[in-house]
């Protein structure tokens, strides 16, 4: 229960720090449904479901709380990747 705990923190803390710039950039690519930390969870080990790592390359670098199975894509690079994404999953960015 300690694990789930920390989980939630780390993802409420990156989804306040990184959330309003992912949604302004999102806006730009269609609708975009926001999830709780809760939902996540719940979603954690579905095969659709894609967890992108994107923080900066030093909020990363710093942090030692990770997503396990999250993929690392660095934000400042985001036009060489973004056309790759699966379009049949769903993507959860953090």
């Amino acid at each position: 229960m300690e694990k789930a705990h920390g989980l939630k923190r780390t993802l409420l803390i990156f989804f306040l720090f990184t959330g309003f710039s992912i949604f302004l950039s999102a806006q730009a690519f269609g609708q975009v449904k926001k999830i709780t930390i809760n939902q996540l969870l719940e979603s954690i080990d579905d095969p659709q479901l894609l967890i992108l790592d994107v923080r900066t390359t030093g909020s990363w670098q710093d942090s030692d709380k990770k997503i396990k199975g999250a993929v690392r894509k660095n934000p400042e690079t985001f036009a060489s990747w973004a056309n790759d994404l699966p379009k049949n999953k769903f993507l959860a960015l953090y």
